[in-house]
């Protein structure tokens, strides 16, 4: 079984739908240092370079999502977890 996962696993079918996993547990820290690729304010029309931020909040959780490839599938999935976890992507 593993070693059909690991040749069909990752594949979207016909239709243009996967497989996924999705991780999740409490976070057991109150910050986290990054460096964000994305503007954190999401400002328009203004040049952006990555540099270092430190995310803090209680209660923060870790959310994982495994997907085989960036589609219209993938894209929903994302979309309906940031939903459930009451947020969104910027832009979106």
């Amino acid at each position: 079984m593993e070693a059909s996962w690991d040749t069909c696993g990752y594949t979207l079918d016909e239709h243009g739908d996967g497989p996924l996993a999705l991780f999740h547990e409490a976070a057991g820290w109150r910050s986290l240092s990054m460096t964000p690729q994305r503007d954190p304010y999401d400002r328009a029309g203004f040049p952006y370079e990555p540099y270092d931020i430190t995310v803090a909040g209680a209660g923060l959780h870790l959310f994982t999502l495994v997907t085989p490839d960036d589609s219209t599938f993938i894209r929903a999935a994302m979309d309906t977890l940031l939903l459930a976890a009451g947020t969104s992507l910027p832009g979106r």
